[in-house]
């Protein structure tokens, strides 16, 4: 409590015995506590009346400045709890779509079962959108493929199996698993990474540069694009098994069996938020846990 809490009650009540008795002071406290102001500003504030006391109109844009300082100050406050105390404040977090719809919505439940009051705000997002995120100290915790945030702190959660995807129809239908080398010839759909990143990693050593006609943003597009027949794809396990029967196509494993690491991220650049660092210690938790 401070000598502006004091001169803001005093307006409502207009009274300085009230005052001191709403905040637990003597009389006099309030009384010395408004004139010491009133010398500082060098003006009154009140006139004296037998009843009590009367803002008088000088001091009307002063309350408006005190209200919006304690309105500054409660604002100060709710911050500082929501960073230092570990039972408030929001957790920012960065997905893969396919995390976000599988796991994340159990997670997120169980956690908030034993923390209730601990709120979420859910980005979902690429592995360049999701980078750039975790770079900028705008996300806490990032799912996302440990090839893109190599530079950062990271704990392996899934081993992710590439899978590749053609038409249902296509020369290879009969065979149970494909060979990378076999998309040399093929028409490729350029979706979601495109050729960054594990994807990218592997055609690129392979020497392989398969033909693409389309470049899709959109996975779920692509595998549709895929299934009328424009090409084939490379398309995480994990993402597919996220969407089953979304598409008409044929998944196939390749022969050479190639695989990415999804992980749980974080910038120790960024100051981490006490909330954030228990919901850290949770997932941490369920990742030790986790089978796939």
């Amino acid at each position: 409590m401070n000598k502006y809490d004091i001169i803001l009650d005093v307006c409502k009540t207009q009274n300085f015995t009230k005052t001191a008795q709403n905040l637990n002071y003597s009389q006099s406290a309030v009384s010395q506590a408004i004139k010491a102001f009133e010398t500082e500003m060098g003006f009154p504030l009140f006139k004296r009346t037998n009843s009590g006391v009367k803002l008088l109109p000088v001091a009307q844009n002063v309350i408006q400045s005190l209200e919006m300082m304690k309105r500054a100050q409660e604002n100060l406050s709710h911050l500082s709890d929501a960073m230092t105390k570990s039972e408030y404040g929001t957790v920012r977090i960065g997905s893969f779509f396919s995390f976000a719809v599988t796991y994340l919505p159990g997670i997120l439940k169980d956690f908030s079962d034993q923390h209730p009051h601990i709120k979420f705000d859910i980005f979902t997002g690429n592995q360049d959108e999701i980078y750039t995120k975790l770079s900028n100290g705008d996300i806490d915790v990032a799912f996302t493929s440990k090839d893109s945030v190599l530079e950062f702190n990271f704990e392996e959660v899934i081993k992710d199996e590439f899978m590749a995807v053609l038409p249902i129809d296509h020369e290879l239908s009969s065979s149970s698993s494909i060979s990378i080398h076999d998309y040399k010839n093929m028409t490729y759909i350029l979706s979601g990474e495109k050729f960054n990143f594990e994807i990218g990693n592997i055609i690129n050593a392979l020497q392989i540069h398969p033909d693409h006609k389309l470049e899709i943003y959109d996975e779920m597009v692509a595998l549709k694009m895929i299934e009328a027949g424009f090409g084939v794809g490379i398309f995480s396990k994990f993402f597919l098994d996220s969407i089953p029967n979304h598409a008409n196509v044929l998944i196939r494993p390749f022969k050479e069996h190639y695989y990415r690491s999804l992980v749980i991220a974080t910038n120790d650049t960024y100051y981490t938020s006490a909330s954030a660092n228990v919901f850290l210690s949770h997932i941490k938790n369920w990742a030790k846990n986790f089978t796939y």
